[in-house]
């Protein structure tokens, strides 16, 4: 080590150190952070840069991010360590302390910069809801034709847009390596055309036409008209009932006796005989008129309705007639 480099080691051990003493964390982040000193001073420096990195999720600070990019850059990680050295620089500079620490972060990094690989992705032709990912991690559209920074190391580019077929490839970024690398145009999938099904059948169409339904059937009518007639009968034999009831009565008046020689009384007892037959046939007359009447008219109801029931279908048509004839 040359007298330059050994001035240069102890110079950033002190900031390093400073930064350390000058931490105010969380309790977490804090034993986090001495854990990580302790694993690196006893040469695990994985472990040991795994713990001052949780610590700086936790809480972020200038002496934290010192520390990592410190640790990052011992292990190779290049882009890491540069973007701790720059997160640092910018924290120093928006506190606007006069924090020496501030030119040292931004030494750093300008001295890791000509060291640091990149990969510059180019699309052959943009296509729309095209998504790229590194190592499965989304790559901002706004990176596509830009140098992003990379540690060295091995990673898979990967491609895939609705309706293409995905696309992805290896590859492996060195020390100082600036890569380029062009996605192809993405091969169109084939659209399976799915016949639609057909459309279920319409539900067959019943327009019903029903016939008023009558009580008055011929019947009916005749058992009207017989009930008239009985009825009539019926009332014209209550009045030769009641005309010979009154003949008799007048007969008896003018001849009280069994043996009556009065021609006046014996004419209206011959009439009241007379008038009592005519109102017994009509009696009976009427009864049995009436009584036909009732039959026809239960006997004589009229059929069920007519049913005239057009049906469409699908692939027919026609129509269904449903009654009682």
């Amino acid at each position: 080590m040359t007298p330059a480099e050994r001035v240069l080691a102890i110079a950033t051990a002190i900031l390093i150190t400073h930064a350390s003493s000058a931490r105010a964390q969380s309790a977490e982040a804090e034993v986090l952070f001495r854990d990580g000193r302790s694993l690196i001073k006893q040469g695990k420096l994985a472990q040991g840069c795994a713990k001052i990195e949780a610590s700086e999720r936790l809480e972020s600070s200038i002496g934290t991010l010192l520390n990592l990019g410190d640790c990052r850059e011992r292990l190779g990680k290049l882009a890491s360590a540069w973007a701790a050295f720059r997160k640092a620089e910018g924290i120093a500079k928006n506190a606007n302390t006069g924090d020496k620490r501030e030119d040292e972060a931004r030494r750093r990094a300008v001295a890791l910069e000509p060291r640091i690989p990149s990969l510059t992705v180019e699309l052959t032709a943009p296509i729309p809801g095209l998504v790229l990912r590194r190592n499965g991690d989304l790559i901002d559209p706004a990176m596509v034709s830009t140098a992003m920074p990379l540690d060295p190391g091995s990673y898979v580019i990967s491609a895939e847009a609705p309706g293409y077929a995905p696309w992805k490839t290896d590859l492996v970024i060195q020390h100082k390596q600036k890569r380029k690398l062009v996605v192809p145009a993405l091969a169109r999938t084939a659209v399976v055309q799915v016949p639609a099904a057909p459309p279920p059948p319409p539900p067959a169409t019943r327009v019903v036409v029903t016939k008023q339904r009558s009580i008055w059937s011929p019947w009916r009518k005749l058992s009207v008209g017989l009930a008239i007639v009985g009825v009539g009968a019926a009332g014209t034999g209550v009045y030769f009932g009641m005309r010979a009831r009154d003949l008799e009565r007048d007969a008896d008046a003018r001849c009280p006796l069994l043996v009556c020689n009065d021609p006046v009384a014996l004419q209206q007892n011959s009439d009241a005989r007379v008038s009592a037959q005519r109102a017994n046939i009509l009696y009976i007359g009427g009864a049995v008129a009436v009584g036909s009447a009732l039959t026809l008219w239960f006997v004589g109801a009229p059929g069920e309705s007519t049913v005239v029931a057009p049906v469409v279908g699908s692939d027919h048509a026609g129509a269904a007639i449903a009654g009682r004839f």
